[in-house]
């Protein structure tokens, strides 16, 4: 029996953080609830982002209260996952996340993973192979995930046609451009933005992760004081 999350019941334990792992460690799996400190460091968030983008969006749907427990119980066990992942931080572990760091600021069109290995002059099956065991995806897969992510943000932010975005995003072709994005998200560029479209009125400001082009970013979070937005090159949705 799988129970969901109930929006009615929430309790709150006083444990320092070493016990709060240990009882998560020595308990069996059937047993296991799902607890969260106040307050922790989310390393991996984009799965996390996607769930909050989901819970959002279903508000159109008719059967909202139901679809919104369920992902809201998704949300937390990926929270819940991620905060006990972290407890295991090695040294490798260490080494992915400034890579990924590393890749977020200079994503470019025209990176590739040994371009990445001689800048880092690390040895590229080393990097490949810790990357892959640290994070759960190849290089290849996380440079095209970020770029879904530009191309996401610009889809609900701005009214860029899907070409203009597949080049911001960071894709030499438009066709590969829509082609990962279905593979990533189940959704072609177009209908993504008919289903998320209300995700920027629930989010005013760009994560400042996303490795958006500046232009871009500064023009959308830019906000004048008499609350209107200029229209510009970029189409920036009100």
């Amino acid at each position: 029996m799988v129970t969901f999350f109930s929006r009615f019941k929430e309790s709150k334990i006083n444990l320092k953080e070493s016990d709060l792992i240990d009882s998560v460690k020595n308990n069996p799996s059937k047993d296991r609830k799902i607890l969260l400190p106040n307050k922790f460091t989310l390393a991996d968030y984009e799965q996390s982002v996607i769930l909050i983008h989901k819970i959002l969006s279903s508000r159109s749907e008719s059967s909202y209260l139901q679809m919104r427990d369920y992902l809201t119980s998704a949300l937390l066990i990926q929270l819940f996952n991620s905060y006990i992942s972290n407890s295991y931080i090695n040294e490798e572990d260490s080494r992915a996340s400034f890579i990924k760091e590393w890749i977020r600021a200079h994503i470019s069109s025209t990176l590739t993973v040994p371009g990445i290995a001689k800048q880092l002059e690390l040895n590229p099956d080393y990097l490949t192979r810790i990357f892959k065991k640290c994070t759960g995806m190849t290089m290849l897969q996380y440079l095209n995930h970020l770029k879904i992510e530009v191309a996401t943000t610009l889809l609900v932010r701005t009214e860029m046609s899907v070409k203009q975005i597949s080049s911001r995003a960071y894709f030499n072709d438009s066709k590969v451009f829509i082609r990962k994005f279905h593979q990533e998200l189940g959704l072609s560029p177009t209908e993504y933005r008919k289903s998320y479209h209300l995700i920027h009125l629930n989010n005013p400001h760009i994560d400042p992760q996303i490795p958006i082009p500046k232009d871009i970013a500064d023009s959308i979070d830019f906000i004048p004081e008499n609350g209107n937005i200029k229209e510009n090159d970029f189409l920036v949705k009100k």
